[in-house]
């Protein structure tokens, strides 16, 4: 079922929301759900997307956010209000300035289990994960482009990208030939069997940057849930 809550909103507001969908910080402008996960030690449900979407970038020590702030769908960038919390921010991977990052991930948890689902829009539920390969055909569901294909072109890479004004270098990432947009960041990279094989965190030119799920999974302590 769908609801329309504010015409002028860029996205419309829909419960229940599932990957695909708008979501940010309360700092920030926002980007894609990726995806709901259980929490290995506690099994809580809880949704991931980006530390830059929804964790506004913090290392954990520097203010840019704290355990509890407030995510909205759809964004703030999209027209959100506090009347729009979804979730409230419940962990991170610290993102390190002059340090090899990993990954840019981040959870938060659902005020509402009621108000999400695990089905990708369009694709249907993750069926687990895969290692990423040179080759291999992928595809994505992202805020601003919605359902796009590509492939996967360069593993173990290392670049330098600007968040939020400042630098962070990431290593052992994923490079796939596949459009992208902003606002896409956030976006769940599966292969055909629907698979996850990586998180999208920054576009350069026409190419889209992922985190290798693995490191998204184990640095987070999480597993892909389904059918919720």
């Amino acid at each position: 079922m769908e609801r329309i809550y504010n015409s002028k909103n860029k996205e419309r507001k829909r419960y229940p929301v599932g990957p695909g969908s708008s979501i940010g910080h309360i700092r920030t402008y926002g980007g894609t759900l990726s995806a709901l996960v259980r929490e290995k030690r506690t099994r809580e449900l809880l949704i991931l997307s980006n530390n830059h979407v929804i964790a506004n970038c913090t290392n954990g020590c520097d203010g840019r956010a704290r355990r509890g702030d407030p995510v909205f769908h759809p964004s703030i960038g999209d027209g959100g209000r506090y009347r729009d919390i979804i979730a409230r921010l419940y962990k991170w991977v610290p993102l390190i300035e002059g340090a090899e990052n990993l990954v840019d991930a981040a959870l938060a948890k659902p005020i509402n289990r009621n108000y999400v689902f695990s089905r990708i829009i369009g694709l249907g539920d993750i069926e687990g994960e895969a290692e990423g390969k040179r080759g291999m055909r992928v595809k994505k569901v992202g805020r601003s482009s919605g359902l796009t294909c590509g492939e996967i072109i360069e593993e173990g890479f290392k670049t330098t990208i600007t968040l939020e004004g400042r630098s962070f270098t990431f290593a052992d990432q994923l490079v796939i030939d596949i459009p992208c947009r902003e606002g896409d960041s956030g976006s769940i990279v599966v292969d055909n069997n629907n698979r996850a094989v990586g998180l999208l965190f920054a576009a350069q030119g026409n190419l889209g940057i992922a985190n290798r799920i693995q490191h998204v999974t184990g640095l987070l302590g999480i597993d892909f849930t389904k059918r919720f």
